[in-house]
């Protein structure tokens, strides 16, 4: 015989079957994604349209009948193309850690171009620099009146006589002003 107090026990286990049942429910259909910051994100409802498939950590068990996350919405939404409602959600959504890496790689590789240009920019400075000061060097010599030998094409060697040292002069003014202009 079942006595009333056991009545009560079995109603009361009963209701808290069922409790946990209907709020287990809900714990089932269970999202989980990384958002742009890698951050997981849980939820009841599919992520955002711009959660790329990959992002997804966990999804409802039902597989079958899940749409993919870009096909999530309304019934209007449906209606309309597939091509007026994606890009307004792809250019809000976070970014992918694949995009951001991509991103940062075009970066580096700017810099690293933009560095190379620097440096080869000092390093046609210091050749100019260098130039310049070699040419005035050469000017004031023969400008100051000093013999000046050259080499002939036999390697018989030559002294410059005043003619000669006023045109070496005059060609070596022109090489200064184009050498030390900037």
């Amino acid at each position: 015989m079942v006595r009333s107090s056991d009545w009560g026990h079995m109603a009361r286990a009963l209701l808290v079957g069922l409790a946990v049942f209907a709020f287990s429910g809900g714990a089932l259909a269970q999202w989980a994604w990384k958002d742009g910051n890698g951050r997981v994100v849980y939820s009841d409802r599919p992520p955002p349209a711009g959660v790329k498939s990959e992002s997804i950590v966990k999804q409802p068990g039902n597989a079958q009948t899940v749409l993919p996350p870009q096909q999530v919405g309304t019934a209007a939404d449906s209606q309309r193309p597939a091509t007026e409602s994606r890009p307004a959600a792809a250019s809000n959504a976070p970014k992918t850690v694949a995009e951001q890496e991509m991103e940062f790689r075009k970066r580096q590789i700017e810099r690293a171009e933009a560095e190379k240009k620097a440096q080869d920019e000092q390093a046609r400075n210091a050749t100019k620099a260098a130039e310049c000061e070699r040419a005035k060097g050469y000017l004031k010599a023969v400008e100051d009146g000093q013999r000046i030998a050259r080499t002939d094409a036999s390697g018989n060697r030559e002294f410059l006589d005043d003619s000669q040292r006023a045109a070496e002069a005059e060609r070596t003014r022109k090489i200064v002003q184009s050498a030390c202009s900037s």
